[in-house]
């Protein structure tokens, strides 16, 4: 069997890129709808990892002389271009799962091992690299969602399920799969459009109060145990909320800058671990998702924004920044008590969620230094969204001073 050329790897290189980014967006994209908590935080885990997949391959093209911008994105053809809005238009959870995990995915991991038996050796040991740790790590998202979806719906539903899963693997098959051998490269495309959003959704042991019945945090304190657990119960919301909005605009915003893209799938990755660092934490304090009323304030205001630069001068700069000095607190006072198990780990969060602050601070920085009308618009967003509430807007050089000092 003949080994690939180099223009032939950079064709099919371009198609797994497209392919693995086209997974991330349908995980952002779902990720506020996906009811199963766990589904969230695997989503967080699988967007950053695809997004390094896409990373990894697009690094590897220009070594192969593909620096046209044309090698970077390849839809492998009109007919697999519409599975894929076939699966992201899926209204349920066990469709979407089984559209992804055992259909895309599956073709992406058959792609990659057929590749590998034909890269010419150790000429292109640079590219079977890489294929063999995306396909690795394929196989693991793989094998996660085989956990997950035997729970999902009920028997007709996933007896139905089971029907469509079969169609759209014979489309697939008829397509040609990711290598689309013999069709010409895609030109349909389709937007990821969403419906204007009021709340993220959650299952049935959260209780998720009115906006306008917000809480003061301060309130609390940790330095007492039933303080812990009212600030972590709290904490874990925003940390899902955090995944959620990371992913919506890896969705909503594919114009973006790539290194952009993969500093928002870094962030829900990180906000996914949070999630469970902080339930753990929790649940070892005696406490339970749910055992206290929580809010999902600002949500509405943040993820509707089609500026995607107002949602992180929201959230990141404001959000996160007003998080990084609760979390410096909530160190000080563990310490004090003895409690060195949450300073470990709220010591970790606060590394995280500096950097959280700065991704917003750098893209604001960076998308706006030749848009001066643009940037006071964004930088101006968070205070008319929280006039007369808690936290007060932050404003870029005061973000900027409170971040400086990471410990």
């Amino acid at each position: 069997m003949a080994t690939f050329t180099v223009q032939q790897n950079l064709q099919l290189l371009g198609k797994y890129r497209y392919a693995e980014i086209q997974a991330m967006e349908l995980m952002g994209s779902w990720a506020y709808t996906m009811v199963q908590p766990d589904i969230k935080i695997a989503f967080g885990r699988h967007m950053y990892q695809d997004a390094v997949h896409a990373d990894l391959i697009g690094k590897r093209i220009p070594e192969l002389k593909g620096r046209s911008k044309q090698y970077q994105y390849i839809a492998p053809s009109d007919e697999y271009v519409k599975i894929v809005e076939t699966i992201w238009k899926a209204d349920d959870e066990l469709r979407r799962m089984i559209g992804l995990y055992r259909v895309l995915k599956p073709a992406v991991i058959d792609a990659l091992k057929q590749h590998l038996t034909r890269v010419e050796l150790p000429a292109d040991e640079p590219t079977a690299y890489i294929l063999r740790h995306i396909a690795d790590e394929e196989e693991d998202h793989i094998a996660w969602a085989e956990t997950v979806i035997p729970r999902l719906g009920s028997p007709e539903h996933r007896e139905q399920a089971v029907a469509w899963e079969k169609e759209l693997k014979q489309r697939l098959q008829e397509a040609g799969g990711v290598w689309a051998e013999g069709k010409p490269p895609g030109t349909y495309a389709f937007t990821k459009t969403h419906p204007y959003s009021k709340l993220p959704v959650r299952d049935e042991r959260w209780n998720v109060i009115p906006p306008d019945a917000e809480f003061v945090e301060k309130n609390w304190s940790f330095d007492t145990n039933e303080g812990k657990l009212h600030l972590l119960h709290d904490l874990l919301n925003s940390e899902f909320i955090t995944v959620e909005r990371m992913g919506r605009i890896l969705a909503d915003c594919p114009d973006i800058p790539w290194q952009m893209k993969v500093d928002m799938a870094h962030q829900a990755w990180d906000e996914a671990r949070h999630a469970e660092i902080v339930q753990r934490r929790l649940e070892e304090l005696g406490g339970h998702v749910g055992m206290f009323p929580t809010s999902c304030f600002g949500w509405e205001q943040d993820v509707n924004r089609p500026d995607p630069l107002e949602r992180l001068a929201l959230s990141n700069m404001t959000f996160e920044s007003e998080s990084c000095k609760h979390l410096r607190d909530w160190i000080a006072k563990a310490k004090k008590t003895g409690d060195a198990r949450s300073q470990q780990l709220v010591e970790f969060l606060l590394a995280d969620e500096v950097n959280h602050v700065l991704y917003g601070v750098h893209w604001i920085d960076e998308l706006t230094k030749d848009d001066p009308l643009r940037r006071k618009r964004v930088l101006a967003y968070p205070d008319q969204v929280l006039s007369g509430q808690h936290p007060v807007g932050v404003y870029f050089k005061e973000t900027v001073n409170a971040v400086g000092d990471r410990q």
